[in-house]
Protein backbone atom coordinates (compact mmCIF):
# COMPACT_ATOMS: atom_id res chain seq x y z
CA UNK A 1 0.00 0.00 0.00
CA UNK A 2 3.29 1.80 0.91
CA UNK A 3 4.56 2.17 -2.85
CA UNK A 4 0.34 2.43 -3.79
CA UNK A 5 0.67 5.79 -2.20
CA UNK A 6 3.62 6.97 -3.96
CA UNK A 7 2.30 5.52 -7.21
CA UNK A 8 -0.44 7.85 -6.81
CA UNK A 9 1.94 11.08 -5.78
CA UNK A 10 3.79 11.12 -8.71
CA UNK A 11 1.10 10.55 -10.95
CA UNK A 12 1.18 14.46 -12.05
CA UNK A 13 4.05 13.96 -12.91
CA UNK A 14 3.85 10.62 -14.79
CA UNK A 15 1.12 12.19 -16.81
CA UNK A 16 3.42 15.37 -17.36
CA UNK A 17 6.30 13.58 -18.90
CA UNK A 18 3.01 11.43 -21.28
CA UNK A 19 1.92 14.75 -22.78
CA UNK A 20 5.70 15.42 -23.34
CA UNK A 21 6.51 12.01 -24.94
CA UNK A 22 3.30 12.45 -26.88
CA UNK A 23 5.18 15.21 -28.67
CA UNK A 24 7.34 12.91 -30.55
CA UNK A 25 4.92 9.87 -30.41
CA UNK A 26 2.40 9.68 -32.44
CA UNK A 27 0.18 7.16 -30.96
CA UNK A 28 0.20 8.54 -27.60
CA UNK A 29 -1.10 11.37 -29.05
CA UNK A 30 -3.71 9.98 -31.39
CA UNK A 31 -5.05 8.35 -27.83
CA UNK A 32 -5.06 11.21 -26.15
CA UNK A 33 -6.64 13.32 -28.73
CA UNK A 34 -9.43 11.08 -29.52
CA UNK A 35 -9.83 8.92 -26.42
CA UNK A 36 -13.01 11.35 -25.53
CA UNK A 37 -15.09 11.30 -28.21
CA UNK A 38 -14.53 7.53 -28.23
CA UNK A 39 -16.19 7.63 -24.47
CA UNK A 40 -18.73 9.99 -26.17
CA UNK A 41 -19.78 6.98 -29.04
CA UNK A 42 -19.27 4.13 -26.74
CA UNK A 43 -21.67 5.58 -24.31
CA UNK A 44 -24.72 6.95 -26.58
CA UNK A 45 -23.97 2.99 -28.03
CA UNK A 46 -24.60 1.47 -24.25
CA UNK A 47 -28.03 3.88 -23.71
CA UNK A 48 -29.70 3.24 -26.75
CA UNK A 49 -28.82 -0.52 -26.98
CA UNK A 50 -27.77 -2.45 -23.58
CA UNK A 51 -31.43 -2.88 -22.80
CA UNK A 52 -31.43 -3.91 -19.75
CA UNK A 53 -28.26 -6.80 -20.12
CA UNK A 54 -24.71 -6.46 -17.82
CA UNK A 55 -22.28 -4.85 -18.69
CA UNK A 56 -18.89 -6.77 -19.24
CA UNK A 57 -15.38 -4.79 -20.09
CA UNK A 58 -12.82 -6.67 -21.47
CA UNK A 59 -9.53 -4.69 -22.31
CA UNK A 60 -6.44 -5.22 -24.50
CA UNK A 61 -3.55 -3.18 -24.58
CA UNK A 62 -2.72 -3.91 -28.32
CA UNK A 63 -3.32 -7.17 -31.12
CA UNK A 64 -1.90 -9.65 -29.03
CA UNK A 65 -4.30 -9.48 -26.14
CA UNK A 66 -7.19 -8.96 -28.54
CA UNK A 67 -6.59 -12.35 -30.18
CA UNK A 68 -6.89 -13.87 -26.49
CA UNK A 69 -9.92 -12.52 -26.14
CA UNK A 70 -11.54 -13.43 -29.07
CA UNK A 71 -12.65 -16.92 -28.18
CA UNK A 72 -14.76 -15.46 -25.12
CA UNK A 73 -16.23 -12.89 -27.09
CA UNK A 74 -17.19 -15.09 -29.72
CA UNK A 75 -18.92 -17.26 -27.13
CA UNK A 76 -20.56 -14.65 -24.67
CA UNK A 77 -24.10 -14.86 -24.59
CA UNK A 78 -24.94 -11.54 -26.11
CA UNK A 79 -28.99 -12.19 -25.01
CA UNK A 80 -27.57 -11.33 -21.62
CA UNK A 81 -24.63 -9.80 -21.79
CA UNK A 82 -23.15 -6.35 -23.64
CA UNK A 83 -19.80 -6.29 -24.27
CA UNK A 84 -17.97 -3.33 -24.28
CA UNK A 85 -14.32 -3.40 -25.45
CA UNK A 86 -11.06 -1.33 -24.54
CA UNK A 87 -7.80 -0.78 -26.51
CA UNK A 88 -4.70 1.06 -25.66
CA UNK A 89 -3.30 0.95 -29.28
CA UNK A 90 -4.56 3.59 -32.06
CA UNK A 91 -3.33 0.31 -34.41
CA UNK A 92 -5.76 -2.04 -33.01
CA UNK A 93 -8.18 0.41 -32.20
CA UNK A 94 -8.04 1.61 -36.07
CA UNK A 95 -8.39 -1.64 -36.78
CA UNK A 96 -11.16 -3.26 -34.91
CA UNK A 97 -13.48 -0.85 -34.34
CA UNK A 98 -15.92 -2.41 -35.94
CA UNK A 99 -15.94 -5.71 -34.82
CA UNK A 100 -19.08 -7.89 -34.50
CA UNK A 101 -17.63 -9.28 -31.72
CA UNK A 102 -18.22 -6.45 -29.35
CA UNK A 103 -21.24 -4.60 -28.76
CA UNK A 104 -19.18 -0.73 -28.14
CA UNK A 105 -15.70 0.02 -28.58
CA UNK A 106 -13.85 2.68 -26.64
CA UNK A 107 -9.93 4.12 -25.95
CA UNK A 108 -8.94 2.57 -22.36
CA UNK A 109 -7.56 5.76 -20.16
CA UNK A 110 -4.21 5.61 -18.87
CA UNK A 111 -3.63 4.62 -15.42
CA UNK A 112 -4.15 7.73 -13.48
CA UNK A 113 -6.04 8.04 -10.57
CA UNK A 114 -8.71 10.79 -12.01
CA UNK A 115 -8.84 8.72 -15.34
CA UNK A 116 -9.54 5.49 -13.32
CA UNK A 117 -12.02 7.06 -11.28
CA UNK A 118 -14.04 8.81 -14.35
CA UNK A 119 -13.78 6.21 -16.47
CA UNK A 120 -15.36 3.54 -13.96
CA UNK A 121 -18.07 5.97 -12.86
CA UNK A 122 -18.91 6.44 -16.56
CA UNK A 123 -19.06 3.09 -17.32
CA UNK A 124 -20.33 1.08 -14.06
CA UNK A 125 -19.28 -2.36 -15.95
CA UNK A 126 -20.59 -5.52 -13.83
CA UNK A 127 -16.89 -7.15 -14.61
CA UNK A 128 -13.61 -5.93 -15.40
CA UNK A 129 -11.84 -8.19 -17.39
CA UNK A 130 -7.83 -8.03 -18.68
CA UNK A 131 -5.80 -10.79 -19.72
CA UNK A 132 -2.33 -11.90 -19.70
CA UNK A 133 -0.31 -9.04 -18.76
CA UNK A 134 -2.64 -6.11 -18.69
CA UNK A 135 -2.35 -4.85 -14.73
CA UNK A 136 -3.35 -1.26 -14.17
CA UNK A 137 -3.04 -0.49 -10.36
CA UNK A 138 -5.61 2.85 -10.19
CA UNK A 139 -8.00 0.65 -12.00
CA UNK A 140 -8.08 -2.44 -10.03
CA UNK A 141 -8.22 -0.63 -6.80
CA UNK A 142 -11.09 1.71 -7.85
CA UNK A 143 -12.89 -1.01 -9.55
CA UNK A 144 -12.76 -2.90 -6.21
CA UNK A 145 -13.70 0.27 -4.54
CA UNK A 146 -17.18 0.72 -6.53
CA UNK A 147 -17.56 -3.59 -6.36
CA UNK A 148 -17.10 -4.39 -9.71
CA UNK A 149 -15.80 -7.90 -10.26
CA UNK A 150 -12.47 -7.92 -11.32
CA UNK A 151 -10.73 -10.66 -13.76
CA UNK A 152 -6.93 -11.71 -14.66
CA UNK A 153 -7.73 -14.13 -17.39
CA UNK A 154 -4.38 -16.23 -19.27
CA UNK A 155 -2.67 -14.78 -15.97
CA UNK A 156 1.44 -15.79 -16.75
CA UNK A 157 3.47 -14.93 -14.15
CA UNK A 158 7.00 -16.74 -14.49
CA UNK A 159 9.13 -17.81 -11.68
CA UNK A 160 12.11 -15.06 -12.24
CA UNK A 161 9.30 -12.47 -13.50
CA UNK A 162 10.57 -8.67 -12.13
CA UNK A 163 7.02 -9.17 -10.25
CA UNK A 164 9.20 -10.64 -7.55
CA UNK A 165 12.58 -7.94 -8.11
CA UNK A 166 12.72 -7.01 -4.20
CA UNK A 167 10.92 -3.48 -3.52
CA UNK A 168 8.45 -4.25 -6.20
CA UNK A 169 7.45 -7.30 -5.03
CA UNK A 170 5.23 -5.68 -2.23
CA UNK A 171 3.31 -3.50 -4.59
CA UNK A 172 2.62 -6.46 -7.01
CA UNK A 173 1.40 -8.62 -4.28
CA UNK A 174 -1.33 -5.65 -3.36
CA UNK A 175 -2.39 -4.93 -7.05
CA UNK A 176 -3.16 -8.71 -7.97
CA UNK A 177 -4.78 -9.20 -4.38
CA UNK A 178 -6.99 -6.36 -6.14
CA UNK A 179 -8.43 -9.39 -8.55
CA UNK A 180 -11.37 -11.07 -7.38
CA UNK A 181 -11.17 -13.94 -10.15
CA UNK A 182 -7.51 -14.96 -11.33
CA UNK A 183 -7.52 -17.93 -14.19
CA UNK A 184 -4.69 -19.42 -15.02
CA UNK A 185 -3.52 -22.14 -17.29
CA UNK A 186 -1.68 -24.60 -15.25
CA UNK A 187 -0.68 -25.73 -11.82
CA UNK A 188 3.06 -24.33 -12.74
CA UNK A 189 1.92 -20.96 -12.81
CA UNK A 190 -0.45 -21.20 -10.45
CA UNK A 191 2.11 -21.77 -7.52
CA UNK A 192 3.82 -18.95 -8.85
CA UNK A 193 0.77 -16.42 -8.21
CA UNK A 194 0.92 -18.71 -5.18
CA UNK A 195 4.52 -17.11 -4.29
CA UNK A 196 3.40 -13.58 -4.89
CA UNK A 197 0.62 -13.61 -3.31
CA UNK A 198 1.17 -15.77 -0.48
CA UNK A 199 -2.25 -17.51 -0.82
CA UNK A 200 -4.62 -19.22 -3.67
CA UNK A 201 -7.19 -17.40 -2.58
CA UNK A 202 -9.67 -17.10 -6.21
CA UNK A 203 -7.01 -18.61 -8.13
CA UNK A 204 -8.20 -21.02 -10.59
CA UNK A 205 -6.38 -23.52 -12.76
CA UNK A 206 -8.66 -23.45 -16.03
CA UNK A 207 -6.71 -22.88 -19.12
CA UNK A 208 -5.49 -20.54 -21.61
CA UNK A 209 -7.60 -18.96 -24.07
CA UNK A 210 -5.10 -18.81 -26.83
CA UNK A 211 -5.75 -22.96 -27.45
CA UNK A 212 -9.01 -21.93 -28.41
CA UNK A 213 -7.82 -18.96 -30.86
CA UNK A 214 -5.54 -21.05 -32.48
CA UNK A 215 -8.02 -23.92 -33.12
CA UNK A 216 -10.75 -21.13 -34.62
CA UNK A 217 -8.30 -20.18 -36.48
CA UNK A 218 -7.34 -23.45 -37.93
CA UNK A 219 -10.62 -24.39 -38.55
CA UNK A 220 -11.26 -21.49 -40.95
CA UNK A 221 -7.59 -22.07 -42.46
CA UNK A 222 -8.60 -22.76 -46.39
CA UNK A 223 -4.78 -22.86 -46.75
CA UNK A 224 -4.87 -21.52 -50.22
CA UNK A 225 -0.85 -19.76 -49.58
CA UNK A 226 0.56 -21.87 -51.23
CA UNK A 227 0.62 -23.87 -54.64
CA UNK A 228 -0.67 -27.06 -54.60
CA UNK A 229 3.04 -28.63 -55.32
CA UNK A 230 3.71 -27.37 -51.35
CA UNK A 231 2.42 -30.84 -50.85
CA UNK A 232 4.58 -32.63 -52.82
CA UNK A 233 8.05 -31.87 -50.63
CA UNK A 234 8.82 -32.63 -46.57
CA UNK A 235 8.71 -28.98 -45.44
CA UNK A 236 10.30 -27.11 -42.55
CA UNK A 237 8.99 -23.87 -41.06
CA UNK A 238 11.38 -21.37 -39.31
CA UNK A 239 8.65 -19.28 -37.76
CA UNK A 240 9.28 -15.73 -36.25
CA UNK A 241 12.64 -15.84 -36.07
CA UNK A 242 15.18 -13.07 -35.29
CA UNK A 243 19.11 -12.40 -35.23
CA UNK A 244 20.00 -14.44 -32.22
CA UNK A 245 18.57 -17.31 -34.50
CA UNK A 246 20.62 -16.99 -37.93
CA UNK A 247 23.64 -18.60 -36.29
CA UNK A 248 22.28 -21.47 -34.97
CA UNK A 249 19.59 -22.15 -38.26
CA UNK A 250 21.92 -21.61 -41.06
CA UNK A 251 24.71 -23.28 -39.33
CA UNK A 252 22.69 -25.95 -38.92
CA UNK A 253 21.43 -26.01 -42.60
CA UNK A 254 24.72 -26.15 -43.85
CA UNK A 255 25.47 -29.37 -41.95
CA UNK A 256 21.82 -31.26 -42.69
CA UNK A 257 22.22 -29.83 -46.78
CA UNK A 258 26.31 -29.40 -47.73
CA UNK A 259 25.12 -28.63 -51.20
CA UNK A 260 22.42 -26.63 -50.82
CA UNK A 261 19.89 -26.53 -53.19
CA UNK A 262 21.21 -29.63 -54.45
CA UNK A 263 20.58 -31.55 -51.19
CA UNK A 264 16.90 -30.26 -50.60
CA UNK A 265 16.07 -31.44 -53.86
CA UNK A 266 17.65 -34.92 -53.31
CA UNK A 267 15.96 -35.08 -49.91
CA UNK A 268 12.77 -33.93 -51.02
CA UNK A 269 12.58 -31.05 -48.76
CA UNK A 270 11.90 -27.54 -48.74
CA UNK A 271 12.68 -24.77 -46.29
CA UNK A 272 9.76 -21.81 -45.71
CA UNK A 273 11.22 -18.55 -43.90
CA UNK A 274 9.85 -16.86 -42.11
CA UNK A 275 11.02 -13.32 -39.67
CA UNK A 276 9.57 -12.14 -37.20
CA UNK A 277 9.95 -8.49 -38.82
CA UNK A 278 9.84 -8.15 -42.58
CA UNK A 279 11.02 -5.00 -43.22
CA UNK A 280 13.90 -4.87 -46.46
CA UNK A 281 17.03 -4.82 -44.09
CA UNK A 282 15.85 -7.90 -42.30
CA UNK A 283 15.25 -9.97 -45.51
CA UNK A 284 18.27 -8.99 -47.37
CA UNK A 285 20.19 -10.23 -44.27
CA UNK A 286 17.94 -13.44 -44.08
CA UNK A 287 19.00 -13.86 -47.99
CA UNK A 288 22.92 -12.87 -47.11
CA UNK A 289 23.00 -16.07 -45.06
CA UNK A 290 21.03 -18.45 -47.64
CA UNK A 291 23.64 -17.44 -50.21
CA UNK A 292 26.29 -18.14 -48.01
CA UNK A 293 24.66 -21.99 -47.28
CA UNK A 294 24.25 -22.07 -51.93
CA UNK A 295 20.40 -21.68 -51.56
CA UNK A 296 18.82 -19.96 -53.94
CA UNK A 297 15.27 -18.73 -52.80
CA UNK A 298 12.17 -17.24 -53.83
CA UNK A 299 10.02 -14.40 -52.19
CA UNK A 300 6.90 -15.62 -50.75
CA UNK A 301 5.78 -12.41 -52.92
CA UNK A 302 6.72 -13.25 -56.08
CA UNK A 303 5.04 -16.60 -56.25
CA UNK A 304 2.10 -16.83 -58.63
CA UNK A 305 1.41 -20.35 -60.17
CA UNK A 306 4.40 -22.29 -59.51
CA UNK A 307 7.26 -22.42 -56.29
CA UNK A 308 10.22 -21.92 -58.26
CA UNK A 309 12.59 -22.60 -55.15
CA UNK A 310 13.55 -25.27 -52.34
CA UNK A 311 13.64 -22.19 -50.12
CA UNK A 312 10.90 -19.69 -49.40
CA UNK A 313 11.40 -16.20 -47.88
CA UNK A 314 7.94 -15.07 -46.13
CA UNK A 315 8.24 -11.38 -46.75
CA UNK A 316 4.59 -10.65 -45.85
CA UNK A 317 3.19 -10.32 -42.11
CA UNK A 318 -0.16 -11.87 -40.40
CA UNK A 319 -0.05 -15.46 -42.22
CA UNK A 320 2.72 -17.66 -40.30
CA UNK A 321 -0.03 -19.29 -37.82
CA UNK A 322 -1.37 -20.27 -41.33
CA UNK A 323 1.75 -21.61 -43.04
CA UNK A 324 2.25 -23.96 -40.58
CA UNK A 325 -0.46 -26.17 -41.62
CA UNK A 326 1.91 -27.30 -44.62
CA UNK A 327 4.98 -27.77 -42.27
CA UNK A 328 6.57 -31.45 -41.03
CA UNK A 329 8.87 -29.52 -38.34
CA UNK A 330 8.73 -26.18 -37.46
CA UNK A 331 11.45 -23.75 -35.46
CA UNK A 332 9.74 -21.00 -33.34
CA UNK A 333 12.15 -18.66 -32.90
CA UNK A 334 13.78 -16.30 -30.48
CA UNK A 335 14.79 -18.94 -28.07
CA UNK A 336 17.99 -17.78 -28.12
CA UNK A 337 16.57 -14.07 -27.45
CA UNK A 338 14.23 -12.40 -24.79
CA UNK A 339 11.84 -15.83 -24.86
CA UNK A 340 10.40 -18.37 -27.59
CA UNK A 341 7.56 -17.02 -29.46
CA UNK A 342 4.00 -18.92 -29.72
CA UNK A 343 4.56 -22.45 -29.85
CA UNK A 344 0.77 -23.37 -30.49
CA UNK A 345 0.52 -21.97 -33.57
CA UNK A 346 2.67 -24.61 -34.83
CA UNK A 347 1.50 -27.84 -32.41
CA UNK A 348 -2.18 -27.27 -33.88
CA UNK A 349 -1.63 -28.58 -37.15
CA UNK A 350 0.84 -31.41 -35.38
CA UNK A 351 4.23 -30.54 -36.06
CA UNK A 352 7.21 -31.45 -34.54
CA UNK A 353 8.39 -28.64 -32.52
CA UNK A 354 11.76 -27.14 -31.49
CA UNK A 355 12.79 -24.00 -30.02
CA UNK A 356 15.76 -22.24 -28.33
CA UNK A 357 16.70 -22.76 -24.82
CA UNK A 358 14.86 -19.26 -23.87
CA UNK A 359 11.45 -20.45 -22.81
CA UNK A 360 10.87 -20.17 -19.18
CA UNK A 361 8.73 -17.24 -20.03
CA UNK A 362 5.80 -19.85 -22.02
CA UNK A 363 4.33 -21.99 -19.56
CA UNK A 364 3.03 -23.96 -23.08
CA UNK A 365 6.75 -24.29 -24.23
CA UNK A 366 7.96 -25.63 -20.83
CA UNK A 367 5.13 -28.07 -20.71
CA UNK A 368 5.69 -29.46 -24.21
CA UNK A 369 9.50 -29.64 -23.44
CA UNK A 370 8.82 -31.93 -20.43
CA UNK A 371 6.08 -34.09 -22.43
CA UNK A 372 9.03 -34.74 -24.80
CA UNK A 373 6.90 -33.20 -27.48
CA UNK A 374 9.12 -29.90 -27.73
CA UNK A 375 12.65 -30.09 -28.44
CA UNK A 376 15.06 -27.11 -27.12
CA UNK A 377 18.15 -27.03 -29.10
CA UNK A 378 21.04 -25.89 -27.63
CA UNK A 379 23.33 -25.38 -31.06
CA UNK A 380 24.00 -26.24 -34.43
CA UNK A 381 24.72 -29.66 -34.03
CA UNK A 382 21.57 -30.39 -31.75
CA UNK A 383 19.67 -28.65 -34.19
CA UNK A 384 20.91 -30.46 -37.10
CA UNK A 385 19.93 -33.23 -35.31
CA UNK A 386 16.74 -32.39 -34.79
CA UNK A 387 16.36 -31.46 -38.55
CA UNK A 388 17.53 -35.48 -39.24
CA UNK A 389 13.83 -36.37 -37.60
CA UNK A 390 12.47 -36.24 -41.23
CA UNK A 391 14.01 -39.16 -42.14
CA UNK A 392 13.00 -41.15 -39.10
CA UNK A 393 9.41 -41.66 -40.59
CA UNK A 394 8.06 -43.35 -37.40
CA UNK A 395 9.61 -41.09 -34.49
CA UNK A 396 8.49 -38.04 -36.97
CA UNK A 397 4.64 -39.27 -37.07
CA UNK A 398 5.11 -40.25 -33.04
CA UNK A 399 5.76 -37.22 -32.48
CA UNK A 400 3.11 -35.51 -34.65
CA UNK A 401 0.06 -37.37 -33.35
CA UNK A 402 1.27 -36.51 -29.68
CA UNK A 403 1.89 -32.72 -29.95
CA UNK A 404 -1.74 -32.45 -31.98
CA UNK A 405 -3.01 -34.77 -28.72
CA UNK A 406 -1.95 -32.14 -26.71
CA UNK A 407 -3.49 -29.58 -28.34
CA UNK A 408 -6.75 -30.83 -28.43
CA UNK A 409 -6.37 -31.63 -24.86
CA UNK A 410 -6.79 -28.12 -23.92
CA UNK A 411 -10.00 -26.97 -26.40
CA UNK A 412 -12.90 -25.48 -24.70
CA UNK A 413 -10.69 -23.55 -22.34
CA UNK A 414 -13.38 -20.31 -22.99
CA UNK A 415 -16.46 -22.07 -22.41
CA UNK A 416 -15.08 -23.35 -18.92
CA UNK A 417 -14.03 -19.52 -18.38
CA UNK A 418 -17.43 -18.69 -19.20
CA UNK A 419 -18.72 -20.74 -16.90
CA UNK A 420 -16.14 -20.05 -13.96
CA UNK A 421 -17.28 -16.22 -14.26
CA UNK A 422 -20.80 -15.82 -15.39
CA UNK A 423 -22.48 -18.98 -14.13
Amino acid sequence: MFLYIIYLLISPVLWILLKFVSIFNLKIRVHFSEQSQTWKVASKTITENQNGRELLLFHAASAGEFEQLKPILRRIDKKRYFVLQTFFSPTIYEKEQDSKLFDAVCYHPFDFPWSALLFLTKFQPKFYILTRHDVWPNHLYFARLFGIQTVLINANLYENSSRFWFGLRGFNRWTFRNFTHIITGSDRLKKNLVKLLKNDINISVIGDTRFDQILDRKSVNKNKHFPEEIKETKNIIFGSIIPSDYQVIFNSIEQVYPLGNESLQKQNHRLIVVPHETDEKTLIDIERYLKKTNLSFQRFSEITKTIESSVILVDVVGILADLYSVADLAYVGAGFGAGVHSVIEPAVYGCAVAFGPNIQILDEAITMHKNEIGTIVNNSDEFAEYLGILQKPEMLAKLQKDTLKFVTEHQQISHKIINKLFD
